[in-house]
């Protein structure tokens, strides 16, 4: 089903913009298993997006957008794309990569995300209404921005003749900013992708085939600057919605509690979440500080697996097929001390925070000594690696769709 399933196939390079920097991975199938090409990170945070114009600024911010990732899936770039450019075009040069083509994920501060209904209809006018709806929810100006759209494929138990589509919109000015450098570096975009569509791709290798249409899961990614949830069916995504709950969110209450920097705060979280980076318990080093720093961040604990369980209700009451079978915790922040234990408790369903393949445990010795230094946990390369799954999984018909590449001049 899979040409090349069991040979040498080589991904492109996922550049995944983050917060705290960028991430470049490139990996290979060989043998039914993946393999570290080239890997690479710039840690330095580089600057602030150009804000767009008038035109193409949405009149309100969307409900369900939100800003994006951990360490992993939003780093923004500067006024001036130049320094960018060299940033990108050095990390490149020393990553050990193959071949040029690289895909690109924008972070949630630049895609606008909302699940909708719409009434049954061909996919050529489909798209003409989700332009027309995204202009509306998003308030961007239809000339100045991408539209793509996702039908789940979810039946509705009301019976009403109506598909749940899933939205997705960014304006040029956002995919520019993006695009822009990574071409003037040499580097040749395919794609611009979003991390949720990367995550698919990453947690559902074993699950590509019909007859695994009927796997459900429930995927959790938390950075940064935000969350996600998924529901999954086989490879296919079922739900998704963005929640303003964040990694960020995590430290700044560290910090408030233990009245220390945010920056030793952030610390302090990154060394609680390493000791832990299998998702097993560990003994903490010093168990005051442990249970302080759980004190400051349970009720946010609290409020984000309240979320999680309100999507999973929404999911079993509005749509007909089976409910999730396991929840996968991922992303930079996915692995603090206890979230999975609470969240596994609350929810009744098992807590994983890899696939059944344990890609990303498997993956992160070889992305650790492709870039001589410490990784920080698999999970925060979780988008990197469905971004170059992309080329070995973009035979898939089934593949989650992503932003088309508009660059000025390359139209």
């Amino acid at each position: 089903m899979f040409a090349g399933r069991f040979s040498s196939s080589l991904g492109l390079v996922g550049i995944d913009f983050g917060s705290c920097g960028v991430k470049m991975l490139q990996v290979r199938e060989h043998g039914g298993k993946l393999e570290v090409v080239g890997a690479t990170r710039l840690d330095l945070p580089v600057g602030q997006p150009t804000p767009p114009p008038a035109s193409e600024r949405p009149s309100q911010p969307a409900a369900t957008s939100t800003p994006e990732d951990e360490a992993t899936s939003e780093a923004q770039p500067p006024s001036g794309h130049d320094a960018l450019t060299d940033q990108l075009g050095a990390a490149f040069a020393t990553g050990g990569f193959v071949g040029r083509k690289c895909v690109v994920s924008l972070p949630r501060q630049d895609i606008c995300v909302q699940s909708i209904r719409l009434p049954k209809m061909p996919d050529d006018e489909l798209r003409q209404s989700a332009v027309w709806e995204a202009s509306q929810r998003f308030g961007f100006d239809r000339q100045a921005m991408e539209v793509d759209f996702i039908r789940t494929g979810a039946t509705l138990t009301s019976g009403e003749n109506r598909d749940e589509v899933i939205l997705i919109a960014a304006s040029h000015a956002a995919i520019h900013a993006r695009v822009e450098p990574l071409m003037a570096a040499g580097l040749r975009p395919v794609a611009v992708d979003t991390g949720f569509a990367a995550l698919v791709r990453t947690f559902s290798r074993q699950v590509r085939r019909e007859s695994d249409s009927n796997v459900v899961r429930t995927v959790v990614e938390i950075g940064y600057s935000g969350t996600t949830v998924l529901i999954l069916r086989g490879d296919q995504i079922a739900f998704c919605k963005p929640i303003n709950i964040s990694g960020f969110q995590f430290t700044k209450a560290v910090a408030e509690h233990l009245q220390m920097s945010e920056q030793a705060a952030a610390e302090l979280r990154a060394a609680r979440i390493t000791a832990g980076a299998d998702g097993s318990a560990r003994e903490p080093a010093d168990s005051a500080t442990d249970r302080a720093v759980y004190e400051a961040v349970r009720p946010l604990m609290g409020e984000l697996v309240k979320e999680v369980t309100l999507c999973l209700r929404y999911y079993g009451v509005t749509f007909r097929g089976h409910p999730p079978e396991q929840i996968i915790l991922t992303g930079g922040d996915g692995l603090e001390p206890k979230l999975g234990e609470v969240m596994e408790k609350v929810c009744k369903i098992p807590v994983l925070f890899d696939d059944n393949a344990a890609t990303l445990g498997r993956l992160i010795g070889q992305i650790q000594r492709a870039l001589n230094r410490t990784p920080g946990p698999a999970p925060s390369w979780a988008v990197a690696v469905g971004l170059s799954l992309r080329g070995i999984v973009g035979r898939s018909s089934r593949r989650p769709k992503q932003i088309r590449v508009v660059a000025r001049g390359a139209r």
